[in-house]
């Protein structure tokens, strides 16, 4: 894919594309929340 537009060949190819990268976004999303819960809960079991 050059700068000035996308050749026709790759037009197939880009939503999956953006939906590998919205999964990703989302899972690491997740993976932070939940790191936050895990830690929010062994600080109250420590300090309980």
């Amino acid at each position: 894919m050059d700068a000035h537009g996308i050749d026709i060949a790759e037009i197939e190819e880009l939503d999956t594309r953006v939906a590998n990268a919205g999964a990703i976004r989302a899972l690491e999303q997740v993976a932070d929340h939940t790191c936050e819960y895990i830690v929010g809960i062994v600080v109250i079991i420590s300090n309980g």
